[in-house]
């Protein structure tokens, strides 16, 4: 892990890789080819935002009214006052990298307020409230990510929300149906009053108007914010933060091409990609740029 550790540091990071393991496999499955203490940073941020959303879904499920403050006291004992509470092994871990790698508070803040907005009731009506939803609960991941990696520069931020946004964009149209049984929609009201897509369909899992058009829509925004984000790949300091980098985006950009092959039946069957088709292509990144470096590029 590089820097030798205390025992007790130690085991809170492991805690936060359980957590990582458990819950984010696709990144957990990218997170192979960075340098282990890099990897170890990474788990420790993931355990808190994993946090957050557990803290915010033990509220929901209670019946409770959910507002952003349900992670206050959690960012509080992070941030200033120490001390870890039941379940929080991860937290020393977690507040270590959070020194070391300067992470804005304001970032978890924003977070807590995007799944706070997840319970209950959704029904998104503008692209301009769906894109900061996506800032909130995966631009801000992104953001305190290139910290992990290495990089402060301010002309990196753009393309890591750009990431972001692609990514939660993949999730969104991934998970409609599963959503829409909650009553929870986030794809664009009007965007979707302009192709003839119901509502009350959606929430019954049925396609309506013009629907193989309008996924297609939003199925090309997705794609393009994962190619606006590939120059600040480059920003980042070393080929293991870039390859994870690389690898991320080509697993969740993936998983629109079998949406898209199915015809946009996201009805019956949660999209994804399977073991063999991750590792293909995670052999696929580690060569381009395995090339690369050789080439000179």
């Amino acid at each position: 892990m590089g820097a030798i550790l205390s025992p007790s540091l130690e085991d809170s990071f492991r805690a936060a890789q359980v957590i990582t393991q458990e819950h984010a496999r696709t990144f957990y499955f990218a997170s192979h080819v960075l340098p282990a203490s890099v990897r170890r940073d990474a788990y420790a941020i993931y355990a808190c935002c994993r946090s957050i959303d557990d803290a915010v879904d033990q509220v929901a499920s209670r019946g409770e009214s959910v507002r952003p403050e349900v992670a206050g006291e959690m960012l509080l004992r992070a941030f200033e006052s120490g001390g870890d509470g039941a379940g929080e092994e991860w937290m020393p871990a977690f507040r270590d990298t959070v020194a070391r790698k300067k992470i804005r508070r304001l970032w978890f803040e924003d977070l807590a307020i995007g799944v706070a907005g997840d319970a209950g009731l959704v029904n998104v009506q503008t692209w301009e409230e769906l894109d900061l939803y996506c800032y909130r609960v995966a631009g801000t991941v992104g953001l305190m990510m290139m910290r992990v990696f290495g990089s402060e520069d301010p002309l990196a931020e753009p393309r890591a929300l750009d990431l972001g946004r692609g990514m939660q964009l993949t999730n969104i149209l991934r998970d409609v149906a599963e959503d829409a049984r909650v009553r929870r929609i986030y794809l664009p009201a009007r965007e979707r009053d302009q192709y003839g897509v119901r509502a009350e369909d959606l929430f019954v899992g049925r396609r309506s108007g013009h629907w193989a058009e309008f996924m297609q829509s939003q199925v090309s925004r997705a794609r393009e914010q994962y190619r606006m984000a590939e120059p600040g790949i480059a920003f980042l300091p070393t080929r293991g933060a870039r390859t994870s980098v690389w690898l991320m985006r080509e697993l969740y950009a993936g998983i629109l091409d079998p949406i898209e092959q199915s015809g946009y039946d996201v009805f019956t069957r949660r999209h994804s990609l399977s073991l063999g088709q991750k590792v293909a292509r995670g052999i696929g990144i580690w060569w381009k740029h395995r090339t690369d470096k050789v080439s000179g590029s």
